[in-house]
């Protein structure tokens, strides 16, 4: 699922467009407006309003949105996408995700030992 997609944007939208796109896909599946619908378009509304909200938690932040277009561009190759990632369905592919990253913006690993943790405070 190509998160730009679900929004209706494309890659270089703004923020400001993507917010707009949101609010728009927002009060259109909100499941407050499909209460009286039949179930199976009350259950697709609520899927989709999720699909959007999930979309835009993204593609509004700028952190995410660069570790997903990264990914994104490159989920072939691993055969799951950000989104897979982010919501846990694969340890495995966010250490590879991690290391990709760090090997692409130089992040540092932070390791922390438990052992030389000093666990005393002042008193």
């Amino acid at each position: 699922m190509d998160l730009y997609t679900v929004l209706g944007v494309n890659r270089s939208a703004t923020k400001e467009e993507i917010k707009e796109a949101f609010r728009k896909l927002a009060l259109k599946y909100h499941p407050d407006k499909h209460s009286q619908s039949p179930k199976h378009l009350r259950d697709s509304a609520t899927l989709k309003f999720k699909q959007v909200s999930d979309a835009y938690e993204v593609l509004s932040d700028d952190r995410k949105r660069a570790a997903y277009n990264l990914t994104s561009s490159s989920s072939s190759f691993y055969g799951y996408g950000y989104s897979e990632m982010l919501f846990g369905k694969s340890v495995i592919l966010g250490i590879l995700f991690h290391f990709q990253a760090e090997a692409l913006f130089g992040m540092q690993i932070l390791k922390i030992n438990p052992e030389k943790i000093d666990m005393k405070m002042g008193v």
